[in-house]
């Protein structure tokens, strides 16, 4: 039986069974879920990977909707919010680099690093800056003049690279590149006295925001660095980019203040930018939980909004759907920074991010109830009243790994709805047999009922969370041990959601649903433990974790 077949069956058996649980507008809206959540994530969309022909496809075909849904178009180019995104990054053959009036060969003797400009000339002085530090206990610049010169930074520390060096904030190498281009260096140029310190990375981050200077890593073992007279370096790095869309539709009610709502349409595609968590990458990753299932949620949302004469006048609704989610919330920052309404004037932010797997057991997670005093006693009131969902998860941190952060950070109230984690995350199965339906309707009907009863609050009050996870978003791990931690779990610990397959958790023995409770010989509490702990490991690093499996303590030998 062919797959289109046995996918229409799923869906005729599923609809008489959720029928009795659902209104008739209800009913109107599975039937649309089925119908989006099929097609966005169907073969023909290849993946919807951000800047490509299916993931335009998908923009196109939510466009469509908002128009449908007579939404006014919103954008920078009618319905869609164009961005351009970085598609490939690399030094050109053509760069030249002498030191001391040798020549040195690009990725045998140097090659740029991430933080680099795209390309730079620099012929002048270099000045040796030890380990590029200042800081209270040290500082490497003390009495020398950097203005204009190319600064020579020791890619080691002076305690040695260890997780209990005194120079640890400084081990990063974006740290002492803004602090000389701070003290008005033109070129950065990081070198390792001896083998034992590892070399940089030499793949040139698609995502990261580069210094405005030249930042080269010179592959020699050198030490002595006292010769160094002067350098000559004509850096080229060759960028492709494609253009990626935003699609956003405004419902104007003339309020005052304008209610947020989005979701991102973009996936994986082929998992050419490895985020997949599949063994095998090279197959369509179609995300119909990730994120077909919210990007559904927005069509369906902008259609009840539009038909609604009584609970959503008191404010006007921006519906966003965005791309480049995957690649780091690349959209939604894009769009705050270069938004189509005044920010002064939104309200707040609901985010819908893979809310296709409800069950009973997980139920409904919405993150960010902390960031409005309203929102968790609202929330907790909503779902006991409408009884279709089982259980109510709630953190209260305005930060996580979805859209709603990037509105958060401009001060906005924001509530991101989410049903959990599972083993389809990230891998070609997240397809549309997975999805529970009317389950993803069950949730739209709780954020209809929360911005019915938010409609008559006027503006709401910002409040700032404890972010959570600054610190996880800050450091840069060398290793990781490949699982998914389910970010709900409130328990002491931190829960496994999943565990990547051919990863190195997998080779220990992890397993989903293990709770770590110790790992490198430290307690761990919460996943930002867990976080401090895998910061400071290293490859190579061998260890242990201690997790409570079934009630009983087991403990894995770990080989990063």
């Amino acid at each position: 039986m062919n797959r289109t077949l046995l996918v229409s069956i799923a869906l005729i058996s599923g609809l008489s069974a959720s029928a009795q649980k659902l209104n008739c507008k209800e009913r109107k809206a599975l039937k649309q879920v089925r119908a989006d959540i099929t097609y966005l994530a169907s073969d023909e969309l290849m993946g919807r990977a951000t800047g490509t022909e299916g993931e335009h496809m998908s923009a196109y075909y939510i466009a469509d909707a908002f128009k449908r849904n007579k939404l006014e178009p919103k954008g920078n180019d009618g319905y869609f919010h164009k961005f351009t995104i970085t598609t490939l990054r690399i030094a050109d053959g053509k760069s030249q680099f002498t030191l001391n009036g040798e020549n040195f060969r690009l990725f045998k003797d140097y090659y740029p690093l991430s933080y680099s400009s795209n390309g730079g000339e620099f012929d002048g002085v270099v000045v040796n800056a030890g380990f590029g530090i200042a800081s209270d206990k040290r500082n490497d610049y003390e009495g020398k003049d950097v203005e204009g010169k190319a600064v020579l930074i020791n890619i080691g520390s002076p305690d040695g690279i260890h997780p209990h060096s005194a120079y640890l904030a400084w081990h990063g190498l974006s740290v002492r590149v803004d602090e000389a281009v701070k003290r008005g260096a033109k070129a950065v140029f990081f070198y390792r006295a001896n083998e034992k310190v590892e070399k940089p990375k030499g793949e040139l981050s698609l995502t990261m925001e580069p210094s405005n200077v030249p930042v080269i890593f010179i592959d020699r073992v050198l030490e002595d660095v006292d010769y160094f007279e002067s350098i000559d370096l004509s850096l080229k790095v060759l960028v492709d980019q494609d253009t990626a869309y935003n699609v956003v539709g405004f419902k104007d009610n003339g309020a005052e203040h304008t209610v947020i709502i989005g979701a991102h349409h973009d996936h994986l595609g082929m998992g050419q930018h490895g985020n997949s968590l599949a063994k095998n990458t090279n197959e369509i990753h179609n995300g119909a939980d990730d994120n077909a299932s919210g990007t559904s949620g927005l069509i369906v949302l902008s259609k009840w909004l539009k038909k609604s004469k009584k609970w959503n006048k008191n404010n006007n609704y921006l519906f966003i759907a965005f791309s480049g989610e995957e690649m780091g919330l690349l959209g939604s920052k894009y769009f705050v920074k270069h938004p189509t309404i005044d920010l002064n004037t939104a309200n707040y932010m609901l985010n819908m991010d893979m809310i296709g797997v409800l069950t009973q057991e997980k139920g409904l997670i919405v993150n960010g109830v902390g960031t409005n005093s309203m929102f968790e006693s609202m929330l907790d009131s909503l779902v006991k009243e409408d009884s279709r969902i089982a259980k109510l998860e709630t953190t209260k941190s305005g930060i996580g790994p979805s859209d709603h952060t990037s509105f958060y950070l401009q001060k906005m109230p924001v509530m991101h709805f989410f049903t959990g984690a599972h083993e389809h995350y990230h891998k070609p199965s997240d397809d549309v047999e997975i999805v529970n339906d009317s389950g993803v309707v069950y949730v739209l009907s709780v954020m209809r009922d929360v911005i019915a009863r938010l409609n008559t609050e006027g503006k709401l009050e910002y409040v700032k969370t404890k972010d959570e996870t600054k610190q996880s978003r800050r450091m840069k791990f060398e290793v990781t041990l490949g699982v998914v931690p389910n970010y709900s779990y409130d328990g002491e610990g931190m829960e496994l959601d999943a565990v990547r397959e051919g990863k190195t958790g997998q080779a220990a023995g992890l397993k989903a649903k293990d709770v770590i409770v110790s790992f490198g010989g430290k307690n761990i509490k919460n996943i930002q433990d867990y976080m401090a702990v895998l910061g400071e490991l290293k490859k190579g690093s061998q260890t242990t974790v201690v997790v409570r499996r079934d009630g009983e303590l087991v403990t894995l030998n770990v080989q990063f």
